[in-house]
């Protein structure tokens, strides 16, 4: 095929391209500069007087600069090390003194309940006692022993659309799922329940914030155990209700993992005290001595209504 004429000339140095620029530019990759400078070089070509004085000038006042530049860097970095390590050292301190303090606190205040359950006792009585441990254990206030079951969730595969980039989160576990497991189990007979160790009350909540779910502010992290203590049957019914079958449904569909089991002889322990804003007695209180015992009209305002 004949070539392109260059219309600089023959001489001109130049590269000419065919119609097919590819097959050209791969049979002649190099730039026709690079050729000239090889040669000029192969002759014995050097820059001399002013120019090769002006360049190397040039070069050394560059090579200094970059040289004062890494000193300094260099010796900022030294003189930042001790204030970092002392603000560092400081910090550990700090964090070592609270967990001591915190630690501290703690054993006085469990010898403080001992003792608050030692007068309790003998102030009441047995009787008092085991009503006042069985209410405890129903709260959630108090530890508690037995049998029941254990269901297991864990978050299912991740995935991101490649086009949009936006991530499909349906095999996560919600919070909603945990707070139908826990409602599902209350419904089927539990007596207490425990999520990740963490014993659920009448106020405790289970939100969502972020990607992190908390139970009662405290994050808890996948696999969530949510594990009850109830009738032998409780894994079973679980499974065959309606959240066992609405999560095996998220397992076959996300891959959401999914599992039941029953457990024996486990512990749940006591939950944090409670901080109650309100609150009303059961019964109506005891009508003092020697005042009549007939009741308040109706509509009557009455004592601190």
């Amino acid at each position: 095929m004949a070539g392109t004429p260059d219309p600089d000339g023959p001489s001109s140095g130049k590269r000419t391209y065919g119609p097919d620029f590819l097959t050209a530019l791969f049979q002649n990759p190099l730039d026709p500069g690079y050729a000239d400078a090889a040669a000029r070089r192969a002759e014995g070509f050097r820059r001399t007087g002013t120019r090769r004085r002006v360049t190397n000038a040039v070069a050394m006042v560059t090579l200094a600069a970059v040289g004062f530049l890494l000193v300094v860097g260099y010796q900022q970095t030294i003189d930042d090390a001790p204030g970092r390590t002392k603000t560092r050292d400081a910090l550990i301190d700090q964090v070592q003194s609270r967990r001591e303090q915190a630690e501290t606190l703690q054993a006085r205040a469990d010898l403080l309940a001992d003792q608050v359950a030692a007068l309790r006792k003998r102030e009441l009585g047995g009787a008092a006692v085991a009503g006042i441990r069985a209410l405890e254990a129903a709260t959630g206030l108090a530890a508690v022993r037995g049998s029941g079951a254990k269901i297991v969730l864990a978050d299912g595969p991740t995935s991101v659309d490649a086009v949009t980039g936006e991530r499909h989160t349906e095999g996560q576990v919600k919070d909603t799922d945990l707070q139908l497991a826990a409602n599902a189990l209350w419904s089927a007979g539990a007596e207490a329940i425990a999520v990740n160790g963490y014993r659920l009350t009448a106020t405790s909540t289970i939100r969502q914030a972020g990607e992190a779910i908390l139970v009662d502010t405290r994050p808890v992290t996948t696999p969530y155990q949510v594990v009850a203590i109830g009738p032998a049957d409780l894994s079973t019914d679980f499974r065959n209700g309606y959240a066992g079958k609405f999560f095996q449904t998220l397992s076959t569909q996300y891959g959401l993992s999914f599992d039941t089991a029953k457990v024996r002889n486990v512990t749940l322990n006591a939950a944090p005290e409670l901080k109650l804003r309100s609150a009303s007695p059961s019964t109506a209180p005891p009508a003092p001595s020697g005042s009549s015992s007939a009741p308040a009209p109706s509509g009557s305002p009455s004592e601190g209504g």
